[in-house]
């Protein structure tokens, strides 16, 4: 029997490197779990580069990537997806960056970032410390200014007013010791004098919420009890919403999401997707997996694509703990029992992450990421257990992020021969909904 919808796992931060501490081996070779193998056993495996070999990408542009998405063309920056995952409405020309509340030291007149994510402060503080810096910097310079929080130490910041551009750099090192980064007009801005506005806007009011959130009251409270100030902004992503292509647009297939992250479900809302929670869902290690993978099962009986997210793997990866991300992936493969004959044999199932994140490392790398595709459209190789490694050998070979979408379309019969041309949209896909000559009446 052809499958005839796609199941689309994402293991966050998926790939990683081998540990003593795991014999020798990584995360998803320690974890080759029976539901893992019975996957395997039913498709092909490969090594899949979200971008370019060596190139680490950002969990959004990876899935834009994986989705078919042109990222010079199309894409619009994380701040304005982050937003959007957490339900914030942004207007024509606002401008979204993501943040995160960190802690500075001062070293010779320089911000130095002590913690990047002020020791992980949690939400209901950071709700407190961007409500406060809304009441202080709200209207700043001429300019609107507001802080929407989010999960933990992160937050969007909105910028909006005339005459400003979003084409400028982070501010963020992205790493402890390093100053904090003036902001600048990219080298390729096309609107200089507008980068040049916002950057020079951005880098005020960053000295000024390390003015004022050192003075505030919570950061003396935390100081008293050892724990970092949330005492600076750090900013990155910067972007302008405008209207992307749906997933129904461009692939001709009804899809879902089912994820916990702002981040995830930002995407799903960029792309179109309808968007479902599942009680129990956080986006960390101790996350619903089976209530997750039930929701998705569920949701294939009426689309013909459904996504879903897991977050703990690369959580457990930021914290450089390769045994509790091997834990997590041992996890969810025992969960693959929920899959039954009837949906592997009639569905496309896709198990990968969207970038490497080794425990060692504690970032994204530019390594390849694992893939499993478990289908009955497609030939199986002869791989054992689904691994780095391993993949390295498999049927699927070494593809682009880009490339995967055809593949899976491929796999569920919807392909046609390259040069046929059954619509007057360029697409390589047989399309649901044709035009049909009809007979005239005689």
């Amino acid at each position: 029997m052809k499958p005839e919808r796609i199941l689309f796992i994402v293991l966050d931060g998926l790939g990683d490197h081998a540990y003593r501490e795991l014999d020798g081996l990584t995360p998803l070779e320690k974890a080759s779990s029976t539901g893992l193998k019975r996957l395997k056993e039913n498709g092909s495996q490969g090594l899949m580069d979200i971008i370019a070999p060596g190139v680490p990408p950002s969990s959004d542009v990876s899935h834009l990537v994986m989705f078919g998405y042109d990222i010079e063309r199309e894409y619009f920056g994380r701040g304005p997806i982050e937003a959007l995952g957490e339900g914030v409405e942004l207007e024509e020309g606002e401008i979204a960056f993501r943040g995160n509340l960190a802690t500075v030291r001062i070293e010779n007149g320089y911000p130095v970032v002590v913690d990047r994510r002020a020791g992980r402060i949690g939400s209901e503080q950071t709700r407190e410390l961007t409500g406060f810096l809304n009441e202080e910097l709200g209207e700043f310079q001429g300019f609107r200014v507001r802080f929407q929080p989010l999960s933990e130490h992160r937050f969007v910041m909105v910028v909006s007013g005339e005459g400003l551009s979003h084409e400028v750099t982070d501010n963020d090192p992205h790493a402890e010791g390093k100053p904090v980064i003036l902001c600048q007009p990219v080298e390729e801005a096309r609107d200089r004098e507008g980068a040049e506005r916002l950057a020079n806007l951005v880098n005020s009011i960053t000295l000024e919420a390390i003015r004022r959130l050192s003075r505030h009251e919570l950061n003396r409270i935390r100081a008293e009890k050892s724990l970092q100030e949330a005492n600076a902004i750090l900013v990155r992503s910067p972007g302008v919403k405008r209207r992307m292509a749906s997933f129904r647009e461009k692939w001709d297939l009804n899809a879902a999401c089912v994820a916990a992250g702002l981040l995830y479900k930002g995407i799903g809302r960029a792309t179109g997707m309808d968007i479902y929670r599942v009680e129990g869902a956080n986006g960390l290690l101790n996350t619903n997996i089976a209530g997750k993978l039930s929701k998705a099962l569920e949701l294939l009986e009426k689309y013909d694509f459904v996504y879903l997210h897991f977050k703990g793997t690369d959580v457990a990866s930021h914290s450089r703990n390769p045994v509790a991300k091997y834990e997590f992936i041992q996890r969810f493969g025992e969960n693959l029992r929920l899959i039954d004959e009837s949906v592997l044999t009639d569905t496309t199932i896709v198990v990968t992450g969207d970038h490497t994140t080794p425990c060692d490392r504690g970032m994204h790398s530019g390594e390849p990421v694992p893939i499993l595709v478990s289908s009955g459209g497609l030939r199986k190789d002869d791989t054992g257990v689904f691994s780095e490694r391993e993949a390295a050998r498999g049927g699927l070979g070494r593809m682009r992020g880009c490339e995967l979408m055809q593949v899976l379309l491929d796999s569920i019969g919807r392909t046609v021969e390259y040069g046929t041309r059954p619509s007057p949209k360029r697409v390589n896909y047989m399309p649901k909904q044709l035009a049909y000559l009809r007979l005239k009446e005689v």
